[in-house]
């Protein structure tokens, strides 16, 4: 009896030391396994790093050939980085379709600077983005503007002050495009539409009405929200195109130096007598068929101009590069913000400008990709060529450019075998020669909104 009872609690203790143990294997295999995934994640992340400083190496290099960065899947497509001895370890960096053609996906960049910019965009070109309503155009103005003057349909600092977390509004320019999001009016189905995972494609589930995330209308056609026309702030040094900072004609130029660069006697001093009599110049475009009267009497070159004569600008259409490459107004200290590059602008965008019907636009990105290497230095070819005319060109111009600066990169790190995943966005700026990042975050939620597929193996995560 007493040998029986030894024994049932001998059995009884090995079979709690066993239970002990195999607790004890699960915990340090799932610790193990924990550790290894972290590790994994990290590796991706890496990955997904080395992929962005591809990027900004290759802008800094390459930056005024778009043919390298657009779509080039010899560097950006399942680019190997290492093998830790477990997975290999590579990078891909996509982007949505080029405009003309909406289903094949690009391993390239984005070029923000064909975008409009929500910082300084005015109200009309607010206005004509897809999604934006009256009082969205009202709200974001008061958001960003420095007054507190509430708009019909604004709102400015009271009524953020009112909501359960208040909080204070930027009262400049924005950050970044989700800060749209901070903005009255402003939610998800304004910013991004119906492309959940930023893949700039038509997936099923952005098809399908209200069955599955995202909302959409189910009409066949993807909505990319505003994230697919606008960009928070787009910057260039305002420099010619030889590196050369312009001449501001506000800053009453000399008629020589204008004639150094280029111009004409006659048309330099036009632009000497309007600055001397103090008329203050909107666009150096402003110039062409421009009329000036005096308000008081001026000598010029020993010239004497009687107060009240009307004079007509003399500038030609072949002079017309020169005051767009080496003329300016601005005033930001050697920077202009705000502009759209009318080289890679989509249709969509150019349609927004004033000056420009959605006719007009296309007819532009037609004709942009007939031009001659010297053409497309600047925004002259846009009257030279004809798709606009003297009055349309001036409405627009303010608003253009000839380069970007800025770019967008997604970048996806995978590991195979073991399928771990790390996506990162990323806003490069070149504008100050090399490339830094100015705006970086994990995306991994939304999913690796490309095909990952390395030597014809399926990468599952």
């Amino acid at each position: 009896m007493r040998r029986g009872a030894i024994l049932v609690a001998v059995l009884v203790l090995v079979a709690m030391a066993g239970m002990v143990a195999a607790g004890l294997l699960f915990r340090i295999r799932a610790t193990v396994a924990a550790s290894t995934a972290v590790g994994n994640g990290e590796q991706a992340y890496a990955a997904a790093i080395s992929g962005i400083r591809r990027a900004m190496s290759v802008l800094t290099t390459e930056g005024a050939d778009a043919a390298t960065w657009t779509d080039n899947p010899e560097l950006f497509r399942n680019q190997f980085v290492c093998d830790d001895g477990a997975s290999g370890w590579y990078f891909t960096i996509y982007a949505p379709p080029a405009e003309t053609d909406d289903e094949q996906q690009r391993y390239g960049l984005i070029d923000e600077g064909g975008k409009i910019s929500i910082s300084t965009a005015p109200a009309d070109v607010l206005a004509a983005l897809p999604g934006m309503t009256d009082e969205l155009v009202d709200c974001l103005l008061d958001y960003r503007d420095a007054d507190g003057d509430t708009r019909p349909n604004g709102a400015e600092q009271d009524y953020y002050d009112t909501l359960a977390y208040p909080y204070v509004i930027r009262n400049g320019p924005l950050m970044t495009l989700e800060e749209l999001l901070l903005v009255k009016g402003f939610n998800g189905a304004v910013v991004y539409g119906e492309d959940a995972n930023f893949s700039g494609l038509l997936e099923p589930n952005e098809d399908d009405g209200d069955e599955t995330f995202p909302q959409d209308d189910r009409d066949g056609t993807l909505n990319a929200g505003l994230r697919g026309f606008a960009t928070a702030a787009t910057i260039e040094p305002d420099v010619d195109a030889e590196g050369e900072a312009r001449i501001n004609i506000n800053n009453s130029p000399r008629a020589s130096a204008l004639q150094s660069a280029g111009l004409s006697q006659e048309a330099a001093v036009f632009i000497e007598l309007c600055a001397a009599d103090g008329h203050t110049f909107s666009d150096p475009t402003e110039l062409l068929g421009m009329t000036y009267t005096l308000q008081a009497a001026q000598k010029i070159n020993n010239v004497d101009y009687a107060a009240g004569s009307t004079h007509t600008s003399p500038l030609t259409l072949d002079e017309l590069p020169i005051v767009c490459d080496k003329l300016t107004t601005s005033p930001l200290g050697g920077m202009r913000v705000g502009r759209v590059n009318v080289l890679s602008a989509s249709a969509e965008v150019l349609a927004t400008l004033p000056g420009i019907d959605e006719f007009t636009a296309r007819a532009i990105v037609d004709d942009r990709t007939q031009l001659i290497e010297d053409e497309g230095g600047n925004i002259a070819w846009l009257r030279t060529r004809g798709p606009l005319n003297d009055v349309d060109f001036k409405a627009a111009a303010p608003l253009l450019t000839a380069r970007s600066c800025q770019y967008r990169v997604q970048c996806v790190g995978f590991g195979v075998p073991c399928g771990r995943i790390r996506v990162l966005e990323a806003v490069l700026d070149i504008s100050r020669g090399e490339s830094r990042i100015t705006y970086l975050r994990d995306i991994t939620r939304l999913g690796a909104a490309v095909s990952l597929d390395v030597e014809s193996q399926e990468i599952a995560w």
